[in-house]
C-alpha cells in the first residue's frame, strides 16, 4: 500500500488530563484524522492538576509541567511547522498554555499558530476583567482562532479580534454514522411489542447538565399507562463551579441510586446506571438508543460532542438551546427544550414514547445533519483549508 505523501507538520498543545476530556477528545480526533492524510503530527501535552490540597500531587504536577514547557522548546527551532494551542480558559490555564504559545509565535511566526476554543467562559466575562485581558492578548499572538460557532466569533469581534482571523470549525465525532436505511431500521425495531422505549443521558455528572431532569422526568413516567420504557444514564462524577447542588461525588451516587431505586419499583419502567463508557461500549449505547437526553442549563455549555454521536447513531434528540448547540441542530432536527425542567422533560418524553413516527422523523433528520455537514471528513477538509491557508513566515507579523 502507498504511503501517503507527507503534507506538513503540526504540533498540538493541549490539556492532557487523567480520565476523559472533551477536549482532549477532540484534539485526539484531528491529530489522528490529519494523520491518516499524511500531515507528521506531534502531541505537546501538558498535565492537568485535579486535586491541589495534596502536596506531593502539586509537587509532581509542577515538575511534569516544567517538562512539557522544556519540551515546547522545540517549537523555536521547528520553522515551517504549525502550532496548534487548545487554550484554556481559566487563570491557571493561561499561565499553562501561554508558554507553548509564545514558544510557538517566537519560533514559527504568527500565521502558523492556530488557537482552538472548546469552552465558552470567555462569553461571560466582562470586557475589563483580568481574564478578558489576558485572553485577547494570547488571542493575539495566533493568524487563526477557531470557534464553535456564530455568537462565539461575535463575541470575539467584539473583542477586538479582527474577524478575518476568527474561523467557525464545529466539532465532530469519531462513531460511525449509522445510513438512513439502518436509521429506519433501527426504529422499526420499537414495534416489538417486547421491545421497551431506550431513553439515554450520557454526560459528566453535573447537574446543570440535565441527568437530574432526566431521571425525575424518567420517574414520573412510571405512574402514567404508556410504552414500557428503559431508561440509561451513562456518566462520572465531574467537579464544576457551575453545578447548583450536587456538588460532591457522594451526594450525586447517593442521589442517582436514590432515585433508580424509586424508578425500578415500576414493572413497566426500568432505569440503570453505567458509570462511564468509551469506545465501543459507548458506540453500543448510542445505538441501542431510541432517544438522546442532554437537557443542559450548564451556564458555559460549547457544544457537546455527545448530541453529534447521538445525530450520528440515529437517536431522536431531546436538548436545549444552551452555548451553541442550535449551531448544529434545529427544531426540525431536534426536541430544543425552552425552558429546560423536569416538567419539560417529561412532556418531551411522553410524546417520543407515544410517537414512533415522530421519533423516526427527527433521527432521520438529524442523521442526515450530520452526513451533509459534520462528518469527520468534512470536519478535516475544514482544518485542510485553514492549514493551506497564508504561508508567511516572520514577515509582516507583529
Amino acid at each position: 500500500m502507498k504511503k501517503p505523501s507527507k503534507r506538513g507538520r503540526i504540533f498540538f498543545s493541549f490539556a492532557d488530563p487523567v480520565g476523559f476530556s472533551g477536549q482532549k477528545a477532540a484534539t485526539e480526533l484531528v491529530i489522528n484524522g490529519l494523520s491518516a492524510r499524511g500531515w507528521v503530527c506531534r502531541r505537546l501535552p501538558l498535565p492537568v492538576l485535579r486535586d491541589s490540597g495534596r502536596k506531593q500531587r502539586v509537587i509532581l504536577y509542577a515538575v511534569g509541567l516544567l517538562v512539557s514547557w522544556v519540551r515546547a522548546l522545540r517549537l523555536t527551532l521547528a520553522r515551517g511547522s504549525w502550532l496548534y494551542v487548545n487554550l484554556g480558559q481559566t487563570r491557571f490555564s493561561f499561565i499553562r498554555d501561554a508558554v507553548p504559545l509564545l514558544l510557538g509565535r517566537a519560533g514559527l511566526g504568527r500565521n502558523r499558530v492556530l488557537i482552538v476554543l472548546h469552552g465558552s467562559l470567555f462569553m461571560r466575562w466582562a470586557r475589563d476583567s483580568y481574564e478578558t485581558r489576558a485572553f485577547t492578548f494570547l488571542l493575539r499572538n495566533a493568524g487563526k482562532v477557531a470557534v464553535l460557532g456564530d455568537s462565539q466569533k461575535a463575541r470575539l469581534v467584539d473583542l477586538g479580534i479582527p474577524e478575518s482571523r476568527v474561523e467557525i470549525v464545529v466539532n465532530s465525532c469519531d462513531i460511525d454514522a449509522l445510513t438512513p436505511e439502518m436509521v429506519r431500521a433501527k426504529h422499526d425495531k420499537v414495534h416489538d411489542a417486547n421491545r421497551p422505549v431506550r431513553f439515554l443521558f450520557l454526560g459528566s455528572l453535573i447537574d446543570t447538565k440535565g441527568y437530574p431532569e432526566f431521571l425525575e422526568a424518567v420517574r414520573r413516567l412510571a405512574a402514567w399507562g404508556g410504552p414500557a420504557v428503559d431508561a440509561v444514564v451513562c456518566g462520572r462524577y465531574a467537579p464544576s463551579l457551575f453545578a447548583d447542588r450536587l456538588r460532591d461525588p457522594e451526594s450525586v451516587e447517593k442521589w442517582i441510586e436514590e432515585r433508580i431505586a424509586a424508578i425500578n419499583r415500576s414493572a413497566r419502567v426500568r432505569a440503570r446506571w453505567v458509570r462511564g463508557a468509551r469506545g465501543e461500549e459507548k458506540a453500543a449505547l448510542f445505538h441501542d438508543a431510541d432517544v438522546f437526553v442532554l437537557p443542559t442549563r450548564y451556564a458555559v455549555e460549547a457544544q457537546p460532542v455527545a448530541l453529534l454521536e447521538a445525530m450520528a447513531s440515529g437517536c431522536a434528540i431531546v436538548t436545549s438551546r444552551a452555548g451553541e448547540i442550535t449551531t448544529i441542530l434545529d427544531d426540525e432536527s431536534a426536541i430544543l427544550l425552552e425552558p429546560v425542567s423536569a416538567d419539560s422533560v417529561e412532556a418531551a418524553l411522553q410524546t417520543l414514547s407515544l410517537s414512533p413516527g415522530r421519533r423516526l422523523r427527527l433521527a432521520t433528520a438529524a442523521n442526515r445533519r450530520y452526513s451533509e455537514r459534520y462528518k469527520p471528513e468534512r470536519h478535516l477538509d475544514r482544518w485542510e483549508s485553514i492549514l493551506s491557508g497564508p504561508k508567511a513566515g516572520r514577515a509582516g507579523q507583529s
